[in-house]
């Protein structure tokens, strides 16, 4: 058995070895062998909708004395609850901003899209209504005294498949656009056999503490999320704003206005046989729970096999099979505002399969997969997890241990 020092002199020594979950489930596939002996550190990673995601920012408003207290306040029309500090008089204010918060005249910019400008360095607009008057001014992430993200629920231990199983349409964030009745299609999350949890699933590494990367940014796990549970244990984090890769993280427009986009990246140092067997779960063995989108009651359950198995990660594009008389265009629809007029596709793409359900000529199209469960098999219409920016989170955490820049 190793110990925590070994794996650390290691990382400092720069002689760990190190495997992204992604390369040791490859191996496990191909029929390799491999024990403890041979790996010293496995990184997992997620990138998804996390809700459960905010930000807690704190900027100079004005001169020490122009206003005794800020009442409320937008940034770039994204509401943000003023507090808890007062800053009684000295032109300073605190706020709070939900990830799942919609700007007032535009719901699809949210929080999500708010923190992913601010970690790109762009300038916003400040709105701040006081006690003497309005003050407008544009800030960035530089002019903060602090801007940390809270992930309140996150990383979650995969998560769930949603059906419509009623007559009618029913609107809701788990789908971009109304879902269609009768399980026509199926609204799907979770990384898989990549999810940190998945290959920690006692919560043995993920503790009050230990390092991690949010949005490619170092954070701190603080604890079990809400909502956590034995069976579904989700994660707390804590995490400096400043360094975040703005293509790690972003807004997600659903039929309910926007979400936040969030990756978590972890390390998990192999230091015996019992965790080198909890790594080795793969898709094929992970349940995915269905359920009804009305109720949110499970009743049937697929696999992670049926998402990340031999499908795409990402659409294929003809954009000869285009026409002029669409009336609507899946470049308009996209979640993440991808598609380019020339219907090509831009890195915000997440592979999400929106633009494949909606487009009737195919010029977007991709092996989305199929939900088998008892009686029925569905169409994965929506993913709203990336298994490609997950396995960067996990590469991210794979290059910061090699750069000696972790410690467990």
């Amino acid at each position: 058995m190793k110990t925590l020092a070994e794996i650390n002199r290691k990382i400092a020594d720069k002689t760990a070895v190190v495997m992204t979950a992604k390369t040791l489930k490859e191996r496990i596939r191909k029929g390799e062998t491999i024990t403890p002996d041979d790996v010293d550190v496995v990184t997992c990673g997620t990138f998804g909708v996390m809700s459960g995601t905010s930000a807690v920012l704190a900027f100079q408003a004005g001169a020490p004395g122009t206003f005794r207290h800020a009442v409320s306040m937008t940034l770039n029309g994204v509401p943000a609850s003023i507090g808890p500090c007062p800053n009684e008089s000295n032109g300073h204010v605190d706020c709070m901003v939900y990830g799942t918060s919609h700007a007032e005249h535009d719901p699809s910019y949210g929080g999500g899209h708010l923190f992913s400008d601010l970690a790109a360095g762009k300038p916003v607009t400040a709105e701040i209504v006081t006690d003497t008057g309005t003050i407008r001014r544009q800030v960035s992430l530089n002019d903060m005294s602090s801007a940390r993200l809270i992930v309140t629920r996150g990383a979650f231990k995969n998560y769930m498949g949603f059906v419509n199983r009623s007559d009618e349409e029913i609107s809701t964030i788990f789908s971009t656009f109304p879902m269609k009745p009768k399980m026509q299609s199926a609204s799907v999350s979770g990384c898989g056999e990549i999810n940190p949890l998945e290959n920690d699933p006692g919560l043995r590494y993920h503790v009050p503490g230990a390092a991690a990367l949010v949005n490619g940014s170092p954070a701190l796990i603080l604890g079990c999320g809400t909502r956590s549970s034995p069976q579904k244990p989700n994660l707390s984090l804590s995490v400096d704003m400043r360094g975040m890769h703005p293509n790690m993280m972003g807004g997600f427009v659903t039929a309910l206005g926007a979400e936040c986009l969030t990756s978590i990246g972890t390390a998990i140092p192999v230091l015996d046989d019992e965790t080198l067997n909890a790594l080795r779960v793969l898709d094929e063995d992970i349940p995915l729970t269905v359920a009804d989108i009305q109720n949110r009651t499970p009743f049937a359950a697929a696999t992670y096999a049926d998402i990340w198995q031999n499908t795409d990660r990402r659409v294929r594009v003809d954009a000869s099979r285009c026409v002029d008389d669409c009336t609507e265009c899946a470049k308009d629809l996209c979640p993440v505002a991808a598609i380019r007029p020339d219907l090509s596709i831009g890195k915000a793409c997440m592979g999400c399969l929106t633009c494949v359900t909606v487009c009737r000529h195919q010029v977007f199209s991709a092996n989305a997969g199929t939900l088998h469960i008892p009686d029925a098999d569905i169409r994965i219409g929506l993913r709203q997890s990336d298994r490609v920016r997950g396995e960067r989170a996990a590469a991210l955490v794979r290059d910061r241990i090699y750069s000696g820049a972790w410690r467990f």
